[in-house]
């Protein structure tokens, strides 16, 4: 018999901030219907948060929250890092990072299980210290077959698909490397268990 969806693990999601000319103030969020679709088909419940930095709204979704989802959308701006400009750098939305910080940082204090996929990992680096590449070169391919590549994983190699031109650079205190890219771009990290 299914689980009930009110009983499943609620899996919070800040969405992607996008440009949406047709609004009159032209902002909009968006959230792919791939990373909610694949929460329900691991029996979660995914729970597409309004975008926003209003600590109190924030703070009622994560009491009632099991699990943090930080994906992919803009880049990070390098203000938050220490960083400097780049040109390259685009979809940079300043109420996304405050709430994606805001939402890591809570999430550690509360030891709520959090996994960030692209953007993700590398907000989940700032928040707690690190710092990013503004733009890699070479990394992001072209083409749509060409993203997959082969990733450093623990001794051994796996196929990922992997497209980015910000990447972690230097690691958050406490976090550890788990997989590199052929070209040495973190993939992913994790924070070991005290």
């Amino acid at each position: 018999m299914p689980t009930p969806l009110a009983r499943r693990p609620r899996i919070i999601i800040p969405p992607d901030a996008v440009v949406l000319p047709s609004r009159m103030d032209g902002r909009g969020a968006f959230c792919g219907l791939s990373y909610s679709e694949a929460i329900l088909a691991a029996g979660g419940r995914p729970v597409i948060l309004p975008l926003t930095a209003n600590r109190r709204v924030l703070q009622e979704f994560l009491d009632d929250a099991d699990g943090l989802l930080l994906i992919g959308g803009g880049d990070v701006n390098p203000r938050r890092y220490g960083g400097r400009p780049h040109p390259k750098i685009s979809g940079v939305d300043d109420t996304r990072d405050e709430m994606e910080i805001h939402l890591c940082r809570a999430a550690r204090r509360r030891d709520l299980p959090t996994l960030g996929i692209c953007r993700g990992i590398q907000i989940i680096n700032v928040a707690f210290g690190g710092t990013l590449h503004p733009h890699i070169t070479g990394h992001a391919h072209p083409q749509p077959t060409a993203r997959v590549h082969r990733l450093r994983w623990g001794r051994g190699w796996i196929e990922v698909n992997s497209s980015h031109h910000q990447a972690v650079d230097r690691v958050a205190p406490g976090f550890v490397v788990t997989a590199r890219a052929a070209d040495g771009t973190v993939e992913a990290m994790e924070l070991p268990a005290a």
